[in-house]
């Protein structure tokens, strides 16, 4: 068994094995598990445990825990939700300090699992046991067999590149069959279920450092701790691809009873993973095509070739190429002309995208492909063909076998999309080494996730202490308000000041005279706002006045003030700015990513337009710069 330094390894790569729940039964879940291990290769000793004596797929079925005269690394619990804790407790007491629990029953189904859930967790805390699940299916290891779902595997998987964490065990094994489908090896699987004690923040935190996993595929339904999962994911330099649903309040309430998964602002979502330098995926294909991207070197710039055999589809092509912010290379027209001299009837314009469907020598589209990947104002080339089974079928298959050897040699990306029978584009899966798409919209696809990953800035989160901050003002002035919710503007004004900001000087007025003389003091224009603790849209209430700039001006608007607040309201006059853009600079604290600072295009339109970006605090200076090049 192959060495791991991580506490998660013995889920794994452990050396045994005991199965709990496992009958000769026909309806027995139990001993699938088993079945599946012994079909895939499973080198370690399984162990079986069940109700009864008895045998399953040649294994001894004990009858406890107890009966087992050696160390056990991992338990694999299928039995009633009820008896979980006690079956814990039993582990604990044979020294058992890994599980996975793939029975249900727990708090996805409301309330009333939630003391189970406990129990579960007081047994764990007990006994120092980790375990995945509950309300899961498993976990998979192909570079040792290890296979621990309830339900028989097919048997065509393979090791290779990616693993997959999945809350979801059902939209786990989609993305389990979508890559063997595509001939793509799987390493790792783990269904997460309720992630009652190892989350997907501690699985990740494995995962990036595993050498058998080069991309790491994640489905999330809800964050166990959102800022801890931006942290972890912004030290790899694997490509981690994020599918996150539950983005709506409507689907909030079926992931709930699903997986007991909390709902986060989706745009929030998507800011923390873009900071993390994830990929974040909406539907199951942006994965697929994502994945078999990775086959091909990346993506490093922005302008592309299109060559195809349908005029039709590279027009399609150059829409999507469009779509994704692609630019098509310019081609000078000595370049085009070399390839004139092969076409027939001579009615296709020399162009790009390059419409090769008056060209039926495909030993020419090698050459065609050969001189883009060539030119250094090419960073990728879109490959459309189309044939029959019988008809230019060796000759097709020939060219994607030439086409992967100039992707090796150019160290360029060649997406191909190919027009073909089913059996046919199966067998260009399972033989040709670079991917083969169906159609130009997925190939292009592919290629904008595989940029996206090629140009990412995701430096670490880094805490750097803050210069010029005055810590004991702060302190003061945050005591001094009491059991106020909210600060005075004055107040809020001289926190930022103690954090550094600039700000434009301001006195407080409490009569009309008190405003005229701060006004006649600042030789300029004034702003004038109640000092009252925050008012949205200050201009819409009336509470705050610009570029006052006369005894009429200040004494009327001081006026309007008392109107609005009563004889006791007290009045900011501060100079006016020198004039620029207006931005918001903002932050909260979220329930799950922690706290949060927002930046973006301010003024009375600010909710309206939503230009504003979030990001995951502390910044580091790269990253505020980033946010306010995004405006």
């Amino acid at each position: 068994m192959r060495e791991h330094s991580s506490q998660f390894a013995p889920f794994f790569y452990p050396g045994n094995i005991v199965v709990i729940g496992v009958s000769p039964d026909e309806t027995n879940l139990g001993k699938n598990i088993v079945l599946n291990c012994l079909t895939l290769g499973y080198q370690g000793e399984i162990l079986s445990v069940g109700l009864k004596r008895g045998v399953a797929f040649g294994q001894r079925i004990y009858q406890s825990l107890e009966e087992i005269d050696r160390e056990v690394d991992l338990a694999v619990i299928l039995t009633p939700a009820r008896t979980i804790p006690g079956i814990l407790d039993q582990c604990g007491h044979k020294g058992i300090k890994h599980a996975v629990i793939e029975s249900s029953g727990f708090s996805e189904m409301g309330d009333e699992g939630k003391p189970l859930e406990k129990a579960c967790q007081d047994a764990a805390r007990q006994h120092g046991i980790r375990f995945i699940g509950p309300n899961g299916i498993g976990v998979i290891n192909l570079e040792v067999g290890l296979a621990l779902p309830f339900m028989p595997l097919r048997r065509d998987l393979t090791s290779g590149p990616v693993s997959i964490l999945a809350q979801s065990g059902g939209v786990g094994l989609s993305y389990l069959n979508f890559l063997a489908d595509e001939s793509i090896g799987i390493n790792k699987f783990v269904s997460m279920g309720n992630k009652l004690n190892v989350d997907e923040n501690d699985l990740l935190s494995y995962l990036i450092y595993d050498k058998g996993t080069k991309i790491i595929l994640v489905y999330l339904e809800g964050f166990t701790d959102g800022r801890r999962f931006v942290e972890i994911a912004s030290k790899a330099d694997k490509p981690i691809l994020v599918h996150k649903s539950n983005r709506f309040e409507e689907s909030a309430r079926i992931a709930h009873s699903h997986t007991a998964a909390l709902f986060t602002d989706d745009r929030l979502v998507d800011y923390a993973l873009e900071q993390a330098g994830c990929i974040r995926l909406n539907i199951l294909d942006d994965a697929m095509d994502y994945v078999k991207s990775q086959a091909l070197p990346p993506l490093r710039g922005n302008r592309l070739a299109v060559v195809s055999r349908s005029g039709g589809h590279a027009v399609i092509a150059a829409d999507a190429c469009a779509y994704y912010g692609f630019r098509l290379a310019q081609f000078p027209d000595d370049f085009l002309r070399k390839f004139e001299s092969r076409f027939r009837a001579h009615v296709i314009r020399l162009q790009n995208p390059l419409d090769l469907g008056d060209l039926f020598e495909l030993e020419f589209y090698e050459y065609i492909v050969e001189e883009m990947l060539k030119r250094e104002d090419v960073d990728g080339v879109l490959l459309g063909h189309g044939y029959r089974r019988g008809f230019e079928q060796e000759a097709s298959r020939e060219l994607f076998k030439r086409v992967e050897r100039l992707v090796e040699q150019y160290q360029k990306p060649v997406a191909t999309f190919v027009l073909t029978e089913a059996v046919e584009n199966d067998y260009l899966k399972k033989n040709v080494k670079i991917p083969v798409f169906s159609t130009p919209e997925s190939a292009m696809r592919a290629l904008s996730l595989s940029h996206r990953w090629a140009i990412r800035k995701a430096p670490a989160m880094e805490i750097r202490s803050l210069r010029n901050i005055d810590k004991h003002t702060a302190a003061n002035i945050l005591a001094g308000a009491g059991g106020r919710a909210e600060l005075l503007l004055n107040e809020s004004m001289e926190l930022l000041r103690s954090y550094g900001f600039s700000l434009p000087p301001y006195r407080l007025a409490r009569t009309a005279v008190e405003a005229l003389n701060i006004w006649k003091g600042s030789k300029g224009p004034v702003a004038m706002k109640i000092n009252r603790p925050h008012i949205s849209h200050k201009s819409d209430r009336g509470a705050v006045r610009l570029n006052l700039d006369s005894e009429e001006q200040v004494t009327e608007a001081f006026q309007g003030f008392l109107s609005l607040g009563g004889k006791e309201t007290e009045v900011m006059v501060q100079a006016m700015a020198n004039p620029g853009k207006e931005v918001i600079l903002g932050g909260k604290r979220d329930q799950c990513f922690g706290p949060i600072v927002l930046f973006g295009l301010g003024g009375i339109f600010v909710e309206a337009l939503e230009d504003v970006v979030w990001r995951v605090a502390p910044l580091s200076e790269d990253e505020a710069r980033r946010m306010i090049q995004r405006q």
